[in-house]
């Protein structure tokens, strides 16, 4: 829900790889499990709070959503709908450009919802809805890339995370993999907790869990690591 990076790997698979920074009081994530909602089987982590979810696959797109959209935002004191509603919301019409024109925004919440293709990696959309605004962009999925909530970091925090990625890339050039973009989620900035890529700050935020999806042509693993209660589990998807 706060930082996200894509990595594209060999035999024109990528990897999504989430960590969700929440309030430590916010109740504990219910594991990753298989759903069919509005006629389409998706398999993702359910908040409890909002009965919706953060990052989802689904046979034709993986899905994360982040809060915010491009810089912080004032909160309102009520709003039509959770955010974690937004990607089972996409689920009504399953493409980007259908949702983006037809997804009631007003009273929403400020977020960014990125989609991934999972049969054609080139196709990135990313959809903002902040200060009243709605925006699409296309990213060639082609290039690594990283994302994190404006919600918690100002542009000198998200550019300092993005130099922390593409060096740990450069680092590992040789072997990208699953494992050592976990690496990265559990260890990238340590030595700058207020910032880090696992949060962890005075105020009660902390990363409470990482998802990672990895997509390949004929196969897909979702990998779920609970940090509050210490457990994970890997799902073989298909």
């Amino acid at each position: 829900m706060c930082v996200l990076t894509y990595v594209p790997v060999a035999n024109k698979g990528f990897i999504v790889t989430s960590n969700r920074d929440e309030n430590i009081q916010r109740p504990m994530a219910i594991p990753p499990k298989k759903l069919k909602i509005n006629g389409v089987e998706v398999f993702c982590p359910i908040d409890p709070s909002s009965k919706g979810t953060w990052i989802a696959t689904t046979k034709c797109y993986t899905l994360v959503l982040l809060n915010g959209g491009n810089k912080k935002h004032k909160v309102a004191k009520n709003y039509r709908q959770s955010r974690g509603q937004v990607i089972l919301e996409f689920l009504k019409w399953n493409d980007p450009h259908t949702f983006f024109d037809n997804f009631l925004f007003e009273e929403m919440e400020p977020f960014t919802l990125v989609l991934f293709k999972n049969e054609e990696r080139s196709d990135i959309s990313e959809i903002k809805w902040c200060s009243g605004e709605k925006y699409m962009n296309q990213y060639d999925g082609e290039n690594s890339l990283i994302w994190s909530s404006a919600t918690l970091y100002d542009q000198s925090a998200v550019e300092k995370r993005k130099s922390w990625f593409f060096d740990h890339l450069q680092n590992h050039n040789l072997d990208i993999s699953s494992e050592n973009i976990l690496e990265f989620h559990q260890n990238g900035g340590k030595e700058d907790p207020r910032d880090s890529i696992k949060l962890k700050r005075e105020e009660g935020i902390e990363t409470v869990c990482i998802t990672q999806i990895e997509i390949y042509p004929n196969s897909k693993y979702l990998y779920f690591n609970n940090l509050t209660n210490n457990t994970s589990n890997r799902f073989i998807i298909y």
